[in-house]
């Protein structure tokens, strides 16, 4: 997904806790711990580092992530990506070079 069509980016040098809501798309480069729920698309940059259980329609994992995953679409761990955690999603893709440590439900 280009920057151009992603609605909201949390930048580089953003440190974020809490609950976050949205419904478009939003890119996390930043550091973000806590939860979030969406029905949109979630995007973790490379630089990304998320610690959270998430709820999302499609998510794709460049940078760093941790945490529970429920993605009514799909879930794509790019080659950059690291994920640590449990997956539940219909869709699963994982590119060569990624890194996954958890179960997966499909």
């Amino acid at each position: 997904m280009s920057e151009e069509s992603i609605d909201t980016i949390i930048g580089e040098d953003i440190q974020f806790r809490g609950k976050l809501r949205f419904n478009n798309a939003l890119k996390i480069k930043g550091q973000f711990k806590g939860t979030i729920e969406t029905s949109g698309s979630l995007i973790v940059g490379e630089t990304g580092r998320v610690e959270a259980d998430i709820e999302a329609g499609t998510l794709e994992v460049e940078g760093d992530l941790k945490g529970n995953i429920n993605a009514a679409s799909k879930v794509s761990v790019r080659k950059t990506g690291k994920l640590v955690g449990d997956v539940r999603t219909p869709d699963l893709e994982i590119e060569s070079g990624a890194k996954f440590s958890g179960n997966c439900i499909m």
